[in-house]
């Protein structure tokens, strides 16, 4: 059974979903293998298990090439990777070399590592250009074959462990595991009842536990281990289902849902939020904490089954120079790599142009975060890319956007760093990726998809963070990254721009519905409902932006959405950008609704207003015949007060 490793499936959620998998178990050099790989009882994929054998200057070399292929539709949008596998190791275990190649996106990485006295040598190649770099290791690091015959050899009744160290080519590292005998199981494989071993693995450096099923020479037959979307599972098959596995299936929308975490209530203005307390509940018995060592985070209580985190916004820092001058600690955050391909002529000359004549690094950074925010295309249908491709194509999810904001600062001699965790967006928790800067002795975070008026707001959960060295699947390694999918979050309370402090009480409802109007007393906006129309939907959450829905007759539709406003746009911009997307071609007009300014756009069928309330837009739009006039009925009837 092949030590647990994590490979980034995709990230989602607009900044969202991060999606970590393991690869599974490879075979024995006994015979080619097949394994299907199935998500929430739906098959998503394949790895292709071949062992070879050839003639080494010592003696026999014993080589395994595991392919492994992804198919998924996430919302719409078609995700296919593929990760290459090649190891070679001596007939008694011990490892030789090995090379990884990746491929999310349009772009292939690839790693080669070769084992050394002591130490390990890489080289990663993409785009081109090649990255080397030296690690040290002590003692002997098992292949596979080593791993299964320790296993065999001391794996003999339940209770049984063993302690071995590996290398992990996801994250580039050497990594320590054991695996225990938990027991003796009749499982079913291809429809055939077989007599198998259960055991237990874990990884340092994943922190999440594997579960696997062996046959009587310990090759592995099933492992399962849960994602973010549920149970995944890896289960031997004949040639004809694994192929048929990579067709793709749309994963039902409840899997989705796991992988998001729905708020107690929205919070206004959350892009401006200076702190915020939660309480995280896991979901699954298994789930360890991690330490959340963060100056933006403080635990105030802890049980086993909960705890509660006070989240808090970073002040903007003093004023600091750079380029900055590369020191041991510094160094993997201000050289480049596979992924963050910083010293590419092109990405240096936009940095340049990007910042000008600014020297203070924090401004800096700022004026690179809007670049990346104004000129990136969020697109879920790629899961992981190096910068160059971001570069080039300006499309990504969250963590494209993570990415290429700490490739331009690196290019300007700023160390940087990439984050993930939970992040707060219209109305749920959902797994988010963002840029963090070095100033002086401190960690900023700014973030390019969420972007607020200075550092990132409170409202984030930082699990991992990784300057990628060594490879983007660094960010999968440590106790944090199994947190996604796997906790609820609730919101305690929370302190709001200018210093508002708000409690939430412990059976707060998310909103009301009083006669004929729905309120939300936490963002502070009411909506009446005319006669003949019915509230159809309310508190939807990312990726939809809608807070309320009410059709009536004919056809006639009108919706409310709560969206997030870029703090350096102007109103008109702002509207601009939504009448876009609604596609509404009518010259706007300058509209005030109550306190607040706003704009109106209309068509004979379709009519918008956007009202905008600092850095939130909040949109009535109105669809059917007649559009025009019920939008002014309808805004007549909507309320944006204080909250």
């Amino acid at each position: 059974m092949k030590p647990l490793r994590r490979i980034p499936l995709g990230i989602a959620l607009a900044a969202l979903a991060v999606m970590l998998f393991p690869s599974a178990a490879r075979a024995a050099l006994s015979s080619e293998k097949w394994f299907v790989i199935v998500i929430g009882d739906i098959p998503v994929g394949y790895i292709h298990d071949t062992p070879s054998r050839k003639a080494g200057p010592a003696g026999d070399i014993l080589a395994y090439a595991s392919d492994m292929r992804l198919v998924l539709n996430r919302l719409g949008n078609k995700i296919e990777m593929r990760f290459l596998t090649v190891s070679e190791e001596t007939s008694d275990g011990r490892l030789l070399r090995e090379t990884y190649e990746m491929k999310a996106s349009l772009t292939t990485t690839r790693t080669e590592t070769v084992v050394k006295d002591g130490y390990l040598e890489f080289r990663s190649e993409t785009g081109g250009k090649t990255y080397d770099r030296t690690i040290p290791y002590t003692g002997t690091l098992l292949g596979q074959e080593g791993i299964r015959l320790l296993s065999l050899a001391k794996l003999r009744k339940p209770g049984d462990a063993v302690e071995f160290q590996t290398f992990s080519p996801e994250i580039e590292a050497v990594a320590r595991g054991t695996r225990s005998f938990l027991s003796s199981e009749t499982i079913p494989i291809n429809g055939t009842p077989l007599p198998t071993i259960k055991v237990e693995e874990t990884l340092e450096s994943a922190g999440v536990k594997s579960t696997g099923w062996l046959d009587e020479n310990h090759e592995v037959v099933r492992q399962d281990m849960p994602t973010p979307f549920g149970p995944g599972v890896f289960v031997l098959a004949d040639r004809a289902a694994a192929l048929r596995a990579v067709e793709g299936a749309e994963l039902p929308a409840e899997i989705f849902e796991r992988s998001i975490v729905r708020a107690n209530i929205r919070i206004p203005q959350a892009r401006a939020l200076e702190s915020l307390r939660v309480r995280l509940a896991a979901r699954d018995a298994d789930v360890a904490w991690p330490d959340f060592k963060s100056p933006d985070m403080t635990v105030l209580s802890r049980d086993g089954a909960s705890l509660t985190l006070e989240l808090r916004r970073r002040r903007p820092p003093e004023p600091a120079r750079f380029p900055v001058a590369e020191t041991d600690a510094l160094r993997e955050f201000l050289r480049p790599n596979a992924y963050v391909e910083s010293d590419l002529p092109d990405v240096r000359k936009l940095a340049r142009e990007v910042i000008g004549g600014e020297r203070d690094l924090f401004k800096a950074a700022l004026k690179l975060r809007r670049w990346v925010a104004d000129n990136m295309t969020f697109d879920l249908g790629i899961a992981s890319a190096p910068s160059s491709e971001i570069f080039t194509n300006r499309r990504g999810t969250c963590l494209g956007y993570a990415t290429l904001l700490a490739t331009l600062a690196r290019a300007a001699g700023i160390p940087s760093r990439v984050v993930i965790g939970y992040a707060y967006v219209l109305g749920m928790f959902g797994g988010h990726a963002w840029t963090e800067v070095r100033v002086g002795e401190e960690w900023i975070p700014i973030d390019a998809a969420l972007p607020s008026d200075g550092p990132a707001d409170a409202g984030r959960i930082a699990l991992g963070a990784s300057s990628f060295e060594e490879g983007s699947g660094s960010l999968g390694a440590g106790l944090g990254l199994q947190l996604l999918g796997r906790v609820d979050i609730k919101i305690m309370g929370y302190t709001a721009a200018g210093g508002r402090s708000v409690v939430v009480p412990d059976k707060a409802v998310p909103y009301s519905l009083d006669g004929d109007a729905y309120a939300n007393p936490w963002l502070g906006v009411a909506l009446g409902k005319p006669p003949g129309f019915t509230l159809t939907g309310t508190d939807s959450v990312w990726p939809s932006a809608v807070v309320a829905v009410l059709e009536g007759a004919g056809g006639v539709r009108a919706e409310l959405e709560e969206q997030y406003s870029a703090p350096w746009k102007d109103g008109a911009a702002a509207a601009a950008d939504v009448f876009k997307r609604l596609k509404i071609a009518a010259a706007p007009k300058k509209r005030t609704h109550g306190r607040l300014p706003g704009f109106l756009a209309a068509t004979p069928d379709r009519a918008a207003l956007v009202v905008l309330d600092g850095a939130e837009a909040w949109v009535l739009v109105v669809e059917g015949p007649g559009a025009p006039a019920l939008l002014d009925k309808l805004a007549s009837g909507l309320t944006i007060g204080p909250r």
